[in-house]
């Protein structure tokens, strides 16, 4: 499993806690390091607790959990240009992770208050799909030769986004997008843009009959404008929460306090779903993945800043 990347997924409003997992989790060997991106108080601004994130680490990679493609929430050519600027000065190590979002009912009330429109499904795939599209453009990232050197000028007219003739020059290291995605609609915007299909707490069995509808929408995809990019190596990637525990009694704990703060429903999925038990377990559900495909693991803990808990997951999957 070396060549498996493990991802956190943290969130917070404690800076120094925050710096302190990034930097342990470069030292013991994480791929990825994503912090939480909300107009909320669970969380402080994304772009800017990155940003200071970069000097003070030499290769993870950085990136937002979720990179929202809302014109009421962000300008997608300011997202264009903070994206640009961030992978220069981090020499590439931009992760762009996004997807159009949760269901209306669970992330409304993170918008509502704000007064920024969170539409129904049909309505946010459909923009994201064009937003996706003309990001791509403008990042350069469907360039059969990618060059450094070249700068994009586009010209779009469509019916959420119009841009006439805005130019960027590309970033040095070409930007990895991955979709979050677990419907067909987005399997298939993820099987055109995603350099990483993402998608979020299944059981082996059930990413397995997932992963075979996308390889079917890979197969179909008969977009002239990307014929030449359909045999693209896709990565695969999976959200999963962990408990982990170095012995019974620590893990009956965990599971306790996860059962009294997140209730019973979502306590019963992350049993069944989860990464949930001592190392020699969580290793193995480990490998019941990667035998089925998966490149890369977005791990959300119960604790984001448990680091005996970080650091014994890595020992569990190196060993």
């Amino acid at each position: 499993m070396n060549d498996v990347r493990y991802c956190l997924e943290i969130w917070g409003t404690d800076y120094e806690k925050i710096k302190q997992t990034c930097m342990l989790a470069e030292e013991l060997g994480y791929y990825g390091f994503y912090y939480g991106e909300s107009l909320t108080e669970i969380d402080l601004d994304c772009w800017t607790v990155l940003s200071t994130l970069i000097p003070i680490t030499k290769k993870i990679k950085l990136g937002p959990v979720m990179t929202y493609i809302l014109p009421d929430y962000r300008s997608l050519a300011l997202l264009v240009k903070q994206s640009i600027t961030f992978q220069d000065v981090s020499k590439g190590r931009l992760e762009f992770r996004t997807g159009a979002g949760a269901s209306l009912k669970y992330s409304l009330q993170w918008w509502y208050p704000y007064g920024i429109d969170y539409s129904d499904a049909i309505y946010r795939v459909a923009l994201f799909n064009e937003g996706v599209q003309l990001l791509s453009k403008l990042l350069g990232n469907h360039d059969l030769k990618y060059s450094q050197s070249e700068s994009t000028l586009t010209n779009f007219d469509g019916q959420f986004y119009i841009i006439r003739g805005a130019s960027f020059v590309k970033p040095k290291i070409r930007i990895p997008i991955t979709i979050a995605a677990k419907k067909d609609r987005m399997m298939k915007i993820a099987s055109n843009y995603a350099d990483v299909w993402e998608c979020s707490y299944l059981t082996p069995h059930e990413y397995f009959s997932l992963n075979e509808r996308f390889e079917r929408l890979l197969k179909a995809q008969n977009n002239q404008e990307y014929k030449d990019l359909q045999n693209k190596v896709i990565k695969r990637s999976i959200e999963l929460d962990v408990l982990i525990a170095s012995t019974d009694q620590e893990l009956e704990y965990k599971k306790k306090v996860f059962a009294m703060e997140r209730g019973p429903g979502v306590y019963n999925q992350i049993l069944k779903k989860g990464l949930v038990g001592k190392s020699a377990e969580v290793s193995a559900r480990i490998q019941e993945y990667v035998d089925l495909g998966i490149n890369q693991f977005f791990l959300a803990f119960q604790d984001p800043f448990d680091l005996k808990s970080i650091e014994l997951f890595m020992d569990a999957v190196k060993s």
